[in-house]
């Protein structure tokens, strides 16, 4: 087919490039760094809240250091699943929906985004705070503004692309891995001789309070510590979440990251965690406990006059804080990837599904990077009413992807795929994440848990009201599409294709698929101009959004979709006796292509008039139409009528060109088939009528 293209003009990403998919997506090492920064960062408060939990039964910690690690690889293995089951992505929210209905996806996707709205909140806070901490006093006075640099600063990143987000950020990971590996590599390998007595102390401990206050106690003791520190297991989704931006094979890529997120997670967490009992971890005021533990662990690093410890701590401490900003950018990086998959199912505006020529949801960036300020401004950045608001959504998404994993594999357990296994996986971390969920929200209620609460059922209910405005919309237009398509014999033939006339006047009609609004528009723009015009000319523009950003065989089903539609206007028109023809392109800006296919259009047919419909529902409230429909039509009629073409936007009732020609910057595809009047052809026809 031939393709019209101005390659001096080219601007927007060949959504047909064979590469394209491939240099977008992450191998598993950066995934991890872009998708695992989340849950290794939660290491700096996630422990701690722990170890605090435990105070005057500190001898637990031994427990809870190998309890971390198995509850890390139970929701690991979990998740898994999730990336077997659902490699094009959406993680929780879309293992919700598929295997507990709808409602409970929107419960999932509403808990996601409320928590990684959060998280780059509280980890922009903290990471400000960690920083501060090495540099002079007086600096901290300064931290808001600090906070919102950061914050814009991560916002403007993403914008550019996921990709180079990751790569600029890149250093500081590998910093952290390293810096924060050696201490407590040494930590642990320099009192390897006091494991045995740390056992024996422990065994003893167990016994001395079960008898002065029981197993009960010591039960409930260790339950509150491990869900307080719930911390920790946030950011294990992301990956789920994320695995369509993954590299080929993405099951395979995705479980390879989650198996070194669970690892670092559960090395890091765990040291930490026994190392802090180990040395006794005491925090002094302004100071984090994993700083004393620093400290005490690189005290005698010394040699050559240099204090090395104090450098190393430096270090861990700076790579530590920087490391929280990493996190933030994976709330805002995997935040938009939830609204995006959410509003192709209808719960958000459309707009949030729509991808920015750099493949990244502008919409989605922006209202996350913006609502986590409002959020900083709000709690003025103190990170402790933070961590209160943070440390319960996640967990209602745990919950309910281990809820469907649970109830998909007892089904599945008549068939002949193995399901007992991997049914006892979900089951184990549905009475985990359960637990945490239920004893979180009780301890964190009257702290502020409420407040999180509140605000993700504010965001399910605007969901739902969202929701039923496009189930609405959709009724009505399916009844428009009955009725106007009564208008269609059933056994078209399609007639023989007429030539167009170039010089001739010429109907344009901006349409997205064969249906009642179309050709609704079309039989009205006929009545007006039937007798003046002798083409009719249909633009498609095939739009490329996060249903779409799949990889080559999706946007490959758009490209014929798109085809088949527009030959059913031909066939009609042809049908009719109307000369047509059609002209289609592709990308992930909506306006951006269809100023391009009227570009091809004047270019071809320069007496050509411009038509679009306009679904209107008079019931609807206007501003609230204006926010969930795409209004670009009056964008494209404001840029063609300053460049001296006309163009009517027919109103659908569904309830009671200049000297510089517009440049072209994506290919335009046409049929076959069509064919020109040419004008010296047509001067003879003319002279041997005559």
């Amino acid at each position: 087919m031939a393709r019209f293209r101005f390659p001096h003009f080219q601007r927007a990403v060949n959504v047909f490039n064979p590469h394209l998919f491939e240099n977008l997506s992450l191998a598993a090492f950066l995934a991890w760094v872009g998708l695992g920064s989340d849950a290794l960062s939660s290491s700096a408060y996630g422990p701690p809240e722990i170890y605090y939990a435990l105070h005057g039964h500190e001898y637990l910690s031994v427990v809870l250091a190998i309890a971390i690690p198995v509850t890390v690889f139970i929701i690991a293995a979990g998740y898994k699943q999730v990336i077997a089951l659902f490699p094009e992505g959406g993680g929780g929210y879309h293992t919700a929906t598929t295997l507990l209905g709808p409602l409970a996806g929107l419960v999932s996707g509403a808990a996601l985004i409320v928590d990684y709205i959060l998280t780059a909140a509280i980890s922009v806070a903290s990471g400000t705070e960690a920083v501060l901490s090495i540099l002079p006093a007086s600096w901290y006075q300064e931290r808001i503004l600090l906070d919102l640099l950061v914050l814009l600063f991560l916002i403007f990143l993403n914008l550019r692309g996921m990709k180079e987000s990751i790569k600029i950020l890149l250093p500081i990971f590998v910093g952290f891995l390293i810096s924060n590996g050696i201490i407590l590599a040494w930590g642990l390998l320099s009192h390897a001789g006091d494991f045995p007595h740390i056992a024996l102390a422990t065994v003893h401990g167990v016994q001395q309070d079960s008898m002065s206050y029981g197993w009960i106690f010591i039960i409930a003791l260790l339950l509150r510590a491990f869900s307080l520190g719930g911390g920790t297991y946030t950011g294990l989704e992301a990956v789920a979440n994320g695995v369509h931006i993954m590299r080929e094979p993405r099951v395979q890529t995705g479980q390879r990251t989650m198996t070194l997120l669970a690892t670092s997670l559960s090395l890091v967490a765990g040291s930490l965690i026994f190392l802090y009992l180990l040395y006794h971890a005491e925090a002094r005021a302004g100071e984090t406990l994993n700083a004393a533990l620093f400290h005490s662990i690189t005290a005698n690093w010394q040699g050559f006059g240099i204090h090395w410890g104090n450098w190393a701590t430096l270090l861990a401490l700076l790579t530590e804080g920087l490391l929280l900003f990493i996190a933030a950018n994976t709330g805002i990086i995997t935040a938009p990837i939830v609204m995006a998959n959410m509003a192709v199912d209808r719960w958000l505006p459309e707009r949030f599904s729509y991808l920015s020529d750099q493949f990244v949801s502008r919409n989605g960036i922006l209202l996350v990077g913006f609502a986590s300020i409002a959020i900083l401004l709000a709690t003025q950045g103190h990170v402790r009413i933070l961590v209160v608001l943070y440390s319960i959504n996640v967990f209602i998404t745990f919950t309910l992807t281990m809820a469907g994993l649970s109830r998909h594999w007892f089904a599945q357990r008549k068939g002949n795929k193995p399901w007992l296994g991997k049914l006892i996986i979900s089951v184990l971390g549905l009475i985990v994440t359960g637990s945490i969920l239920v004893i979180t929200v009780f301890e964190k209620f009257d702290a502020g848990g409420w407040f999180t609460l509140l605000i993700t059922s504010v965001v399910i209910l605007l969901g739902y009201f969202i929701y039923r405005h496009y189930r609405s919309i959709s009724k009505r237009t399916r009844e428009l599409d009955e009725t106007m398509l009564d208008v269609v014999p059933e056994n078209m033939e399609p007639g023989p294709a007429l030539p167009l006339d170039p010089r001739a006047s010429t109907a344009v009609f901006f349409v997205s698929r064969f249906d009642g609004v179309g050709l609704h528009t079309l039989l009205t723009a006929h009545r007006m101009v039937k007798g003046f015009v002798k083409n009719y000319v249909f633009l498609l523009a095939g739009i490329v959004g996060q249903g779409e950003f799949k990889g080559m065989e999706a946007v490959e089903q758009l490209k014929v979709y798109t085809e088949a539609e527009a030959n059913q206007y031909i066939a009609y028109c042809r049908a009719q006796g109307m000369a047509a023809t059609w002209f289609a392109t592709y990308g992930t800006d909506r306006i951006q292509a269809m100023e391009d296919l009227a570009s091809a259009a004047i270019r071809y047919f320069p007496n050509s008039i411009f038509f679009a419909g306009r679904v209107i529902d008079s019931s609807q409230n206007s501003a609230l139409w204006s926010i969930l429909h795409d209004e670009v039509s009056f964008i494209i009629q404001d840029r063609l009528q300053k460049d001296g073409f006309s163009m009517m936007i027919v109103p659908v009732h569904v309830h009671g060109m200049p000297n510089k020609l517009p440049s072209i910057s994506l290919p335009i595809e046409m049929p076959p088939d069509m064919e020109l009047i040419q004008p010296e052809k047509k001067g003879e026809e003319n002279a041997k009528s005559s």
